[in-house]
């Protein structure tokens, strides 16, 4: 498989990046490829949420984090 990768740069809280380096050294997950996964679990749950969606709902504002989580109990 011939994946095409883009390289960015962004900002996170101190407090989140360590919380994910603990839990990547804890797990023996590379950090990259936790990021990968919640960030394709967080883009599959809002794809899912749209749907369910009301039909007059026309704004499709997409949920914070804080109710992503929220939502899911965590």
């Amino acid at each position: 498989m011939n994946e095409k990768i883009e390289s960015i740069t962004f900002d996170i809280p101190l407090e989140l990046w360590q919380e994910l380096d603990t839990l990547s050294k804890e797990i023996g997950k590379d950090k990259q490829k936790m990021m990968e996964e919640a960030l394709n679990m967080y883009l599959a749950y809002q794809e899912l949420s749209l749907q369910q969606k009301p039909m007059e709902d026309v704004t499709n504002k997409p949920l914070t984090a804080d109710e992503f989580f929220d939502d899911l109990d965590i």
